[in-house]
């Protein structure tokens, strides 16, 4: 048995209720080779990363499972089949030496918006903050006007 991880995005034209029931349908195939499901995560209706088809909208969901290898083909195609499936991916965890125990399943939608970058050395993608000017008490326009003239005449003098 080997260990895989699938993310499917469903079609929004069924309900949330429907999407997680495909989600099911996905587990019980994994179940009936008798694969084992390590973490399972439904995301929910997000926005798609560029339309696909008529679709700007998707039901997202993920599961990190083992499966036998020679049947994977099989699987893809039974996934492949579903008419409520836009997109699908697999990927064997095996190959990059990844054990499902270990791994922490997040929410990309929540995490990616604070992302943390080290402050040794600034990228060309991080943004600076704007240098503030130090807090100067505001003069009234008359005060102004009078030290302008002053400065004026000082280096109308000095020439």
């Amino acid at each position: 048995m080997n260990n895989y991880e699938i993310t499917l995005v469903a079609t929004t034209s069924m309900t949330e209720t429907d999407a997680q029931n495909l989600v099911a349908k996905v587990a019980s195939l994994i179940a009936k080779t008798e694969g084992r499901i390590y973490t399972q995560g439904f995301w929910g209706k997000q926005r798609l990363a560029y339309p696909i088809g008529r679709h700007e909208y998707g039901y997202y969901a993920t599961m990190i499972f083992t499966y036998p290898p020679d049947q994977i083909s099989n699987f893809n195609h039974e996934i492949q089949l579903m008419p409520d499936v836009i997109r699908h991916l697999i990927i064997s965890l095996n190959k990059e030496n990844i054990r499902p125990e270990d791994m922490k399943l997040i929410d990309p939608f929540k995490e990616q918006l604070t992302p943390t970058r080290s402050a040794a050395r600034p990228t060309a993608t991080t943004r600076r903050a704007p240098a503030t000017k130090p807090a100067t008490p505001q003069k009234d326009e008359a005060t102004r006007m009078k030290e302008l003239d002053e400065k004026l005449g000082n280096l109308l003098k000095e020439e």
